[in-house]
């Protein structure tokens, strides 16, 4: 479950107030690049902006819009640099009670090749934007013995500071020692797109891949795509402005190659589920790839459900007793994202009473040692869904996508998938999923 915390900008925002007037102009340039560096030039930009905090708004939460829309508009000159046009009182707007804080993005067309690259950002006065170049990775999809493997190259590189903009500097628990910020490392993040929603998904993917024949499923209409993201946050003081940092979230996406249909039905197919999170069939065994929460809206009744978000346990009823051999778990969201390591259980009984362990994962969500992790949220902040050319991406706390064996060999008619801290103690809740898949 996603954690809300007021941006960094925002309290900075609150702490120092704002000199400029609210008509007043102020700008954002940048600089624009083909994927092999030459200026991309007379190029047409669009500046974005959508509503992404409230603090103290007398709207309502459900009713906010947080979309974005068309703000204004330029082109990049003969040497790839652009510079676009804000009004200072439309990066925050002040209520009676509260502020609200606007997200803007800048994005050029799509290239030739649908590569793509766009910056999302808070900002109140004069910045600078990281320059934008597409990512040409390389990606390759050809045929293995194993099936399709697919190949690229590496991440583009940390975005530069320039010389107009300060690092922000944190504490490093590990030297106790002040250390400048850098904009986050770009990784390759491998997507497989269905026609439903995400088959998978993979951070710090790495080249060559072949996808097993159980991550493929029978899924069809299956694309392969490459995402990568840098994180930053830059401190500006502009010539006759005032200060303001600049939090960003830049990423990059490669078009998408088409993958071979999957032969693999699973057993678990059209299985019940409860407790169930919607009348109808269970939307975890339908084969679709919908996420869906366990506890929509924290109002459903029944045990196990108590406490709020997520439910304790789900368990799946097979049509008919099955010898699990292996699990595919895919955008399973826990209440424990926050802890670095976790532990997700898969359990089988054959009568509903007495349960045998068919898998005990862990998982590594982060590495606890990096003192930056922490400053990167708040660029990242309600960005989500910040791409205007693809599925939302969750880099802070991303759903968890599983491939693995099982083990026993009785028969099972029943399944119970749950959660828990690193120790197999404390248990977590299941917040969302979007399938569950077990083979034979």
């Amino acid at each position: 479950m996603r954690h809300r915390l007021l941006p960094l900008s925002l309290l900075a925002l609150l702490a120092s107030g704002c000199e400029r007037m609210p008509e007043d102009p102020i700008f954002v340039h940048g600089r624009l690049l083909h994927a092999d560096g030459s200026p991309r030039a007379d190029t047409p930009l669009r500046l974005e902006r959508a509503r992404v905090y409230s603090y103290g708004s007398s709207v309502p939460e459900e009713e906010r819009d947080t979309r974005f829309k068309p703000y204004s508009e330029g082109a990049s000159r003969a040497s790839g640099d652009f510079t676009l046009e804000a009004l200072a009182g439309d990066t925050a707007v002040e209520e009676l009670n509260g502020y609200e804080q606007y997200h803007f993005r800048v994005v050029p067309p799509l290239d030739e090749d649908g590569h793509g690259v766009f910056v999302a950002f808070v900002f109140w006065d004069d910045v600078e934007l990281p320059e934008m170049r597409p990512w040409d990775s390389g990606l390759t999809v050809s045929d293995g013995l194993q099936g399709p493997t697919l190949s690229f190259g590496a991440a583009p590189p940390v975005p530069q500071t320039p010389p107009s903009a300060k690092l922000t500097e944190y504490w490093d628990q590990n030297t106790n020692t002040t250390m400048p910020l850098s904009p986050s490392t770009p990784e390759p993040v491998m997507h497989l797109h269905g026609e439903g929603g995400l088959v998978w998904q993979w951070f710090r993917a790495t080249s060559p891949w072949t996808p097993s024949p159980y991550v493929l499923e029978d899924f069809a209409g299956v694309e392969a795509q490459l995402r990568a993201l840098s994180a930053g946050l830059w401190f500006f003081n502009p010539l006759g402005g005032e200060s303001s940092t600049l939090d960003f979230r830049m990423e990059w996406r490669t078009p998408r190659k088409a993958l071979p249909v999957g032969t693999l039905r699973p057993v678990s197919r059209g299985a019940a589920c409860s407790p169930a999170p919607v009348e109808g069939p269970c939307p975890y065994t339908d084969g679709k790839l919908t996420v869906q929460e366990t506890h929509p809206g924290s109002q459903q009744p029944g045990p196990g459900n108590e406490g709020g978000f997520g439910v304790e346990a789900l368990t799946f009823t097979l049509n008919a007793p099955a010898r699990p051999r292996r699990l595919v778990i895919r955008g399973l969201e826990t209440t424990l994202n926050y802890l670095d390591r976790i532990r997700v259980v898969l359990e089988g009984s054959g009568d509903g009473d007495t349960w045998g362990r068919l898998a005990d994962i862990p998982v590594i969500h982060f590495d606890k040692n990096d003192s930056r992790r922490n400053y990167y949220q708040y660029p990242l902040f309600g960005t989500d869904a910040a791409s205007p050319f693809d599925p939302p991406m969750d880099a802070y706390t991303p759903s968890l996508y599983l491939d693995e064996p099982l083990t026993g060999d009785a028969p099972v008619r029943y399944l119970r998938l749950r959660v828990t801290a690193e120790d197999g103690e404390s248990a977590g809740r299941l917040y969302s999923l979007a399938e569950l898949s077990v083979f034979e």
